[in-house]
């Protein structure tokens, strides 16, 4: 009986534990670093389905974060610098990749204290940048070009900066081979951006073709378009610049003969277009359209809708198109590089 007593008072035991918050002492010192130190931000103007309050301000956030504590119980004040050097003789991803570019100092402001905040309470602060008009005016921050590159200087109310530790006397802070620990006390961020017409679209519509010359024989009518719209061709609409975007298609001819073009889109500031060719092409495009906001649904949500209507002239054959182009993503995903050495 008295085994039995026991038993039951030994599983009772290690139930009740079971049933406690695990509790760990924090680690002796904290710091601070950068979370990563090469990540590609893309700014996304016009609608999302994630806040993007700041893109459209041009605004965003460097983040800086700490660590050897699970509550943070301090206001912590890092102060940041800019070190050009640090993306000097740098390409993206590959020895032929684009140069990195530290962003010239005219397409930013940062703020004048030039220190990043984590307050008491979060384990995370940013330190805000405006973009300038110079910015969205450069061809170039349409794609992986600049980078704003910065380094911790010091910190208040935590113990230490991630400087990394290195057996060499001058390590460089993008080799990894020069470190035992690599540092994080410095970030190489990316920054481009994405106009508001950027995106994937689900495309349906009608193409009627017809043979030049009076040739009737290459008359034909194409319709495309799926039970559920969810399932129509999808479509990539790429930014350009801040008002213009490009797109690849695919019409057929009679005998389901592939006839590929690109159309040329450049929009107002009341989201109308026209519709062009580019200069370099065998054919001629001509048309317009139109986004309209939330003017069509999938997905049992509204969406914005681009209505095109327009000409391609292959030469034998003229294609009158009418497209409906609904949003269904903005394309934009987590990025990061790798620093290639030139």
């Amino acid at each position: 009986m008295k085994r039995v007593f026991l038993m039951s008072f030994i599983l009772l035991s290690i139930l009740t534990a079971c049933n406690k918050d695990w509790e760990f002492a924090d680690y002796k010192y904290t710091t601070v670093y950068f979370p990563y130190q090469s990540p590609l931000r893309t700014l996304v103007l016009g609608e999302d389905i994630y806040d993007n309050t700041l893109d459209n301000q041009h605004k965003f956030l460097v983040m800086a974060t700490m660590g050897g504590v699970y509550e943070n119980k301090k206001d912590i004040s890092i102060e940041v610098s800019v070190d050009n050097a640090l993306a000097q003789n740098l390409k993206f991803n590959a020895s032929n990749g684009d140069q990195v570019i530290a962003m010239p100092a005219n397409y930013y402001i940062l703020p004048k204290d030039m220190k990043i905040s984590i307050p008491s309470g979060k384990i995370m602060g940013g330190l805000e940048v405006q973009l300038t008009d110079a910015f969205f005016a450069d061809p170039r921050a349409i794609k992986n070009t600049f980078v704003i590159p910065l380094k911790m200087n010091s910190v208040t109310n935590a113990d230490s900066v991630l400087r990394g530790q290195s057996t060499l006397s001058s390590p460089d802070h993008r080799k990894a081979t020069d470190w035992g620990v690599v540092p994080k006390d410095y970030v190489l961020f990316g920054i481009k951006y994405i106009n508001p017409f950027h995106g994937a679209y689900l495309r349906r519509g009608v193409d009627e073709v017809k043979g030049s010359n009076g040739n009737t024989a290459l008359d034909t009518t194409i319709v495309y378009h799926n039970s559920y719209v969810e399932k129509d061709e999808v479509v990539n609409l790429f930014t350009k610049s801040m008002t213009q975007d490009s797109m690849f298609l695919n019409a057929k001819n009679k005998g389901n003969i592939n006839a590929p073009f690109q159309l040329v889109l450049n929009f107002d500031n009341s989201g109308k277009c026209t519709v062009s060719g580019p200069a370099s092409a065998s054919y001629t495009v001509s048309g317009n359209g139109e986004l309209v906001k939330k003017g069509d649904m999938w997905g049992n949500e509204k969406r914005d809708v681009l209505y095109l209507k327009y000409k391609v002239d292959f030469g034998t054959t003229t294609h009158n198109l009418t497209d409906t182009l609904v949003i269904r993503d903005r394309g934009v995903k987590m990025e990061t590089f790798t620093p290639i050495f030139q």
